[in-house]
């Protein structure tokens, strides 16, 4: 590469408090087949020269993997996985105060929206403590920016004005009647499904009206129903309810505290198809904490959700205590700045240099009596909760931490490379210390879910992403073995990804999650007698960003996901299949303000889908309506955040017209001129294109939260 020095402006006027400032700027992708460029500028705030020597850059950056070509003024190095330094080669020219640099970086990989950029910028200086170094971001402006160079790498077009105006289209179809069933003012018995979520199954209306349900006594019984199970009945005046079982009862008020105001309800008879409905929440890649959990467990519990699968073990953190081995959150509970990770992980994704800061979400571990509040919380509301430790591969954070007892010489001659990039994150499992280490966590996890009241049923085991190289057939099959009697001398039943029926079989009773695209795998486990519990990625992956527009955050190996793609699918139907779990990796997550944008509001169509696997009474459109017009407001009520789809522009024949998912709140919307001016308006009606008009942006804005925004490029004629 040459010419690496783009620009150089001397005495450039900001000034800051830290040494230096960053500006990164994605230029472009596929500037290469597979190669995106990007800008680093630099300026230096001190009184004195930048050398070529003495300093470092550290940074977290995902995905994307640095190209170093001789002669380069910096050198970026993949130390591992996510966490990136930049250094200043022999060539670099130092940088005098007050001056900017700005120097071109090139990657393998593409970068199609913000949440690709590097963060968490902190510079290392001989001697020093490391300090943190601002960075600024150029906004995303130009197709060649948010979308790849080559059309066919694309397999969801970027998310326009016209692609989102269609979505909504398909989406809804004709809405006006369906949102018209529920709107204040409109006669109650008129009405063919409850409005709730989860949707019961069946549901006979009374001929005249009634007190309101939450006005009338209740009395319960048991009525010999099936598990979860409940009959609500309304007569004289009372209200009773048949159970199955005390989670039945559990969901039967529920249900009446959400029809509080209802009139018109004689008998509702009700059962969920699934009894897996999970909630998966890894707090490992970014950590948030027991009262942030229990908020989750909340909205849970109202959409009769019962089980919460915590995954509390990864490469980049260990986040339960043990107190057998309290190395284990001594060493592997904090990333910062280290050499050598004896006291904590180096800074993947935005962790930044200090360890001990207990503000970021790369530090900190559930403590032994918290996660036993957070098991009697979950239980209290009928979900159970399922650890995971995943082993032996994601296992970097462990290794790490009980320093050289899970691994040896041999293991460190193999050279691999996991799914996340990883060149070490498997254990070395022909140890003597191996299974002994695994069976004091297992044991760990026995004992706590005793003391907390609610003994542990089943412990996932991950066994997933082990990567080719690392160990042997023999190796990997004796330690999972291992593993499984352990499991077994505690009646537990195990469970773990789908790549767990390579070292499982159906005898097992090992519960397999099919996490890949498509239903084929799912197919093929549930025919060969194990029990199947559907998370497929496309449809089931939370941390996936909703659309393919550059505002959004999450990831999208596997597509995209929205608060449809749950509900509306057609998913697996066999007789092992025994549950629908959602997966929310925390790889993307920066705060729990971004864990409920996330969440919120997908886990309504997993709700209904687990409840109602066999179809749903209600349509696309009415379960939208249910979604907007009832259950967020309800969570907007409640402080919680949570996201919506961005609106829809169609220019045709000279008009353009706007859409939303919902009819309620309003979209806003600007016309960026080519003169450069600006006009800004709220939509009512459709509008005749202004001449000169050469960009339309629009957001939706509605119970006080703004949707990201909609880009539509204006055809010139």
């Amino acid at each position: 590469m040459v010419g690496l020095v783009l620009t150089i402006v001397v005495s450039c006027t900001h000034r800051t408090e830290a040494p230096l400032s960053l500006h990164w700027e994605l230029t472009a992708n596929d500037v290469e087949p597979g190669i995106c460029e990007a800008e680093l500028t630099i300026t230096n705030n001190s009184s004195q020269p930048v050398s070529n020597d003495g300093w470092m850059l550290g940074f977290g950056l995902m995905s994307l993997h640095p190209i170093y070509t001789e002669g380069e003024q910096l050198r970026e190095t993949e130390v591992q996985a996510s966490y990136h330094t930049i250094e200043p080669t022999e060539a670099f020219v130092p940088l005098a105060a007050g001056e900017c640099r700005t120097y071109k970086l090139r990657y393998r990989g593409s970068a199609v929206r913000q949440s690709s950029h590097p963060e968490g910028f902190f510079l290392v200086r001989e001697g020093k403590q490391p300090v943190d170094i601002p960075c600024t971001y150029a906004p995303y402006t130009r197709k060649e920016q948010m979308t790849r160079g080559i059309a066919t790498w694309d397999k969801t077009p970027y998310a326009d004005g016209e692609y989102m105006y269609a979505y909504i289209e398909r989406r809804l179809g004709d809405t006006t009647p369906h949102f018209a069933k529920w709107d204040e003012g409109n006669d109650p018995s008129d009405r063919s499904v409850l409005p709730i979520l989860p949707t019961p199954k069946g549901y006979q209306k009374a001929d005249t009206p009634h007190r309101p349900l939450g006005q009338l006594p209740r009395v319960e019984y048991f009525r010999g129903l099936p598990a979860e199970s409940y009959i609500i009945e309304v007569t004289n005046d009372t209200v009773w309810i048949g159970y199955g079982d005390k989670a039945g009862s559990y969901y039967a008020n529920l249900t009446i505290d959400q029809l509080a105001e209802d009139t018109y309800i004689q008998c509702i008879s009700d059962s969920p198809d699934l009894h897996h409905r999970a909630m998966m929440l890894d707090i490992v890649r970014n950590y948030y904490p027991a009262d942030s959990i229990r908020r989750v467990i909340d909205v849970m519990a109202r959409l009769k959700l019962n089980v919460l699968h915590l995954h509390l073990s990864d490469d980049e953190g260990w986040r339960i205590e043990i107190p057998a081995l309290p190395q284990l959150t001594a060493n592997g509970s904090s990333r910062g700045y280290t050499t050598d990770e004896a006291t904590c992980l180096y800074p993947f994704y935005c962790g930044g240099w200090d360890a001990n800061n207990k503000h970021s979400t790369a530090n900190g571990y559930l403590t032994r009596e918290e996660y036993i509040q957070l098991v009697r919380y979950a239980g209290e509301r009928y979900i159970r909760v399922i650890p995971e430790i995943d082993m032996p591969g994601h296992m970097r954070a462990m290794k790490k931490a009980m320093g050289d007892v899970l691994t040896d010489s041999v293991l460190e001659s193999r050279q691999y490379l996991s799914a996340q990039n990883y060149t070490d994150n498997v254990i070395a499992v022909t140890r003597p210390e191996a299974l002994p280490v695994m069976r004091t966590v297992i044991e760990a996890f026995v004992d706590i879910h005793n003391e907390a009241g609610y003994p542990l049923q089943v412990f996932n085991i991950g066994g997933d992403e082990v990567p080719k190289g690392a160990l042997t057939r023999e190796e990997h099959q004796t330690f999972i073995d291992g593993v499984l009697d352990i499991l077994k001398e505690h009646n537990l039943q195990p469970a773990g990804w789908e790549e767990m029926t390579h070292f499982c079989s159906p005898d097992s009773r090992a519960i397999c999650y099919s996490w890949h695209n498509g239903l084929q795998k799912a197919q093929q486990m549930a025919d060969d007698g194990y029990p199947v519990v559907l998370a497929t990625a496309n449809h089931l992956y939370f941390d996936f960003a909703y659309c393919h527009q550059h505002e959004e955050k999450g990831l999208n190996w596997g597509g995209y996901t929205d608060e449809f793609d749950a509900f509306d699918w057609q998913a697996l139907t066999h007789k092992n299949v025994i549950g629908i779990s959602a997966q929310l990796w925390a790889e993307v997550i920066r705060s729990f303000s971004q864990v409920e944008w996330q969440l919120y509001p997908k886990m309504f169509g997993l709700s209904e889908r687990g409840w109602n696997y066999q179809g749903s009474p209600l349509s696309v459109s009415e379960y939208a309506n249910l979604v907007y017009g009832k259950y967020l407001p309800m969570l907007a009520a409640e402080g919680k955040n949570f996201h919506l789809l961005q609106p829809g522009i169609r220019i045709q024949d000279g008009t353009v017209r706007m859409n939303s998912i919902y009819p309620a709140g309003e979209i806003n919307y600007t016309l960026e001129y080519a003169d450069g001016h600006t006009e800004q308006a709220t939509y009512s009606a459709p509008l005749e294109l202004p001449e000169g008009v050469q960009l339309i942006k629009a957001q939706w804005r509605y119970l006080g939260h703004t949707s990201n925004t909609t880009w539509t490029p204006v055809k010139q004629e």
